[in-house]
């Protein structure tokens, strides 16, 4: 990578930022864009196993759903409705074990009038 200006007369070399690295990588890779395609497709076309490989994992969709995350309003609704299914569960398991908790002391009183 490049060092970045060094002015005359100056002992120390400026280091390129991070940032500075990034956009320099960019706007050559940017330049240079279509010859590093042909010249990739130039290998596979000639047989090269690991440029074909990548050129079948580059042709596959990545997608695997929806192509947006959900956002917090959404998380949080979801949420407020699974609550709300939660507790309908536990009032559905609650009044079969009453009734059969009824239907148990009907019948053992019922035995035990005798």
């Amino acid at each position: 990578m490049e060092q970045g200006n060094v002015g005359v007369g100056e002992g120390k070399k400026k280091y390129m930022k991070p940032s500075e690295c990034r956009s320099l990588m960019r706007r050559t890779l940017a330049k240079e864009f279509q010859a590093i395609v042909d010249g990739f497709i130039a290998a596979a076309k000639k047989g090269s196993c690991p440029h074909v490989k990548l050129a079948t994992e580059l042709m596959k969709s990545d997608r695997n759903g929806a192509s947006r995350k959900k956002g917090t309003a959404t998380k949080y609704w979801e949420m407020l409705q699974k609550e709300e299914r939660e507790k309908e569960r536990v009032k559905k398991e609650q009044a079969a074990a009453d009734a059969e908790l009824r239907s148990k002391d009907v019948g053992g009183m019922v035995g035990n009038k005798g």
